[in-house]
């Protein structure tokens, strides 16, 4: 029987999943596109001779051959009709394509409202194993005021790992269920650990990017301002100090303004450091210090 003429290999057939996997990057655990997006371009080149901006555009369908070098250097956004495109030219699919959308949009998002509800989105996608790399519960922690609190209790000698008892130390601002939550949650996450019988805080705060810390960090200080509108109410004025100053000042001055303020802050530190050692803690306390422009340059 005559022997099938041998054909050659079709270049342009559909590259098999080990194949795909071999020329992509996983994105669980990223927050920042930029930055896989810059991993993703240096594992190529590393990995695959002559591959090159060009080679992405082309995989992805753009016909600027440095669209990607102008989105890793911040010269450009990535619009909402290119985000696929980037995703083929990533060869990203399903869950991880949904993903690298998601993340695309928490970064370029405008409010806090929506960079949170994206980041959800990001919790939702990441497999199981990977939600350790995405950092999701230093986002949490900060994200409400009873987290750190409680954290800072179980340090005095006095703690019982009792919800109803720490209700009512938390001056009626959180429930018998919430801080029951709130317990699980630092125990589950690591914030704190059980050892001899009793709970001790541990040291493990850790941030994927800067921009997941510092939108936790913004949630904490709306938290720790609700908590302070929350015990002008219910402290008596023995109990709390509340002061402002408004000043005028040169705008230049600002900068020597807000290092007098860190400056205060240190020295509070160490001098609360300092106390704790010579005489055992009794109570937690919030010191929160504000300061803002309330009037803006107006030109013409």
């Amino acid at each position: 029987m005559p022997r099938a003429p041998h054909k050659p290999a079709d270049k342009t057939a559909a590259r098999s999943p080990e194949a795909k996997r071999a020329t992509t990057l996983s994105v669980y655990g990223y927050t920042d596109y930029r930055a896989y997006l810059r991993n993703f371009y240096d594992m190529r080149k590393e990995s695959e001779r002559g591959y090159s901006y060009r080679a992405f555009s082309k995989a992805a369908g753009f016909s600027s051959p440095n669209t990607l070098h102008l989105v890793i250097t911040g010269e450009r956004n990535i619009g909402a009709t290119a985000i696929a495109q980037f995703a083929k030219g990533l060869n990203l699919e399903g869950p991880m394509a949904a993903y690298f959308s998601a993340m695309v949009q928490m970064n370029q998002a405008k409010s806090d409202v929506d960079k949170e509800a994206f980041f959800r989105m990001l919790q939702h996608l990441t497999p199981q194993a990977k939600r350790r790399d995405l950092h999701g519960d230093e986002v949490t922690y900060l994200s409400h005021w009873i987290y750190p609190v409680l954290r800072e209790m179980v340090n005095l000698p006095d703690f019982r790992e009792d919800p109803y008892w720490i209700s009512r130390r938390l001056v009626g601002a959180a429930s018998v269920a919430e801080v029951t939550a709130a317990l699980s949650f630092l125990l589950v996450g690591g914030f704190v650990e059980r050892k001899d019988d009793r709970l001790v805080a541990t040291d493990n705060m850790v941030f994927s990017s800067d921009e997941m810390r510092s939108l936790a960090i913004r949630n904490y200080h709306r938290q720790m301002l609700d908590l302070a509108k929350h015990a002008l109410e219910a402290l008596d004025m023995s109990e709390r100090e509340y002061g402002a100053v408004t000043v005028i000042l040169p705008e230049a001055a600002l900068p020597a303004l807000k290092e007098r303020i860190k400056q205060f802050r240190r020295e509070l530190h160490n001098w609360a450091v300092h106390t704790t050692q010579e005489a055992q803690p009794e109570a937690v306390f919030q010191v929160n210090v504000q300061m803002h422009p309330v009037t803006r340059k107006v030109n013409g």
